[in-house]
């Protein structure tokens, strides 16, 4: 399994409901319905064709610099449908023009943007995996916007991934750490055991902890969520608050290592459109650019075990 991220069904409850969400006059691909009329308008961007990737498959991934865009449906099997994306190639921007079926509360797909190795999948030239210990800053700039509805089921979020050694990636993170912060969802909620709340980088958060995967493969999960108000961009997030946070907790020590930063939404039932307007992290104060290298390739569904019914 190569590329990608947002491995875990949050929650995991297979339910697959019928009944595609399709924005009109967007979308790439044909089938599903319009979109609930509460729907805000959001415009997509038009790049020129030659840094245009357009793609409806789920397992696309394209290098740009030192990231890599993810589509990553992982979870189609039990969430069926079709999600398309357009991906500049030239910046890592991305959108994505029409989500899977509308799947309850049920995690259908995250399409991404990955610095680092996650499941198989490495962003070129990148500094992770690195040890905790060895980590001085690590910074992110986000700004996305999502055209959603007051009914849809969503999650912006990152998806940072540590490893107790040196030798994780390629088949998980098993005995690891799984950390993500949502800046922006509706409906989506957290589980399974709520820590309390907690002010870090300069924004209140709702703490939860759950152990994920099986018996052969099994790492903790570990969520930030936003207080409201929600944002849709940040400017050098702190994202090593989070991980001395983390840390404080018992939950990660500095000989374990960082692997991978993953920035996205994750689908239920609607969400879209989703556009990725701009992405970068700073680690030490190094920021990898990006540059015009597309490669289109198949990226994994992340491989997770079957987990709890959430």
């Amino acid at each position: 399994m190569d590329s990608t991220l947002g491995l875990h069904a949050f929650p995991r409850t297979p339910v697959a409901l019928a009944g595609a969400i399709l924005l009109a006059g967007l979308a790439t691909c044909s089938g599903g319905s319009a979109p609930s009329v509460d729907a805000p308008s959001v415009d997509v961007p038009t790049w020129p064709s030659e840094l245009t990737v357009s793609t409806c498959d789920g397992y696309t991934s394209v290098t740009v610099g030192s990231y890599v865009v993810q589509s990553n449906y992982w979870n189609r099997s039990n969430c069926p449908g079709t999600q398309c994306m357009e991906i500049n190639n030239a910046t890592a921007a991305f959108a994505v023009t029409q989500g899977p079926n509308a799947c309850g509360d049920t995690v259908a797909s995250y399409p991404n943007v990955l610095y680092g190795c996650s499941f198989g999948n490495c962003s070129p030239a990148s500094m992770l995996p690195m040890p905790v210990s060895a980590l001085s800053t690590v910074t992110s700039s986000w700004d996305f916007t999502v055209g959603a509805s007051a009914h849809d089921d969503y999650d912006v979020a990152y998806d940072i991934w540590f490893c107790p050694d040196n030798h994780c990636g390629a088949n998980g993170f098993p005995g690891g750490l799984e950390v993500m912060i949502w800046l922006d969802y509706n409906i989506a909620h957290g589980w399974k055991t709520h820590l309390g709340s907690v002010t870090v980088s300069g924004y209140n958060w709702d703490v939860w902890e759950a152990p994920l995967g099986g018996a052969n493969h099994s790492w903790t999960y570990l969520i930030y969520l936003i207080r409201p108000p929600m944002v849709t961009s940040v400017t050098n997030l702190d994202l090593n608050a989070f991980f001395q946070d983390a840390a404080a907790r018992g939950y990660v020590q500095d000989s374990w290592y960082l692997y991978a930063i993953q920035a996205g939404d994750e689908l239920r039932t609607g969400g879209v459109p989703f556009i990725n307007n701009s992405f970068s992290v700073s680690i030490n104060g190094v920021t990898p650019v990006t540059a015009t290298t597309p490669h289109d390739g198949s990226s994994g569904d992340g491989g997770l075990p079957d987990g709890p019914d959430l």
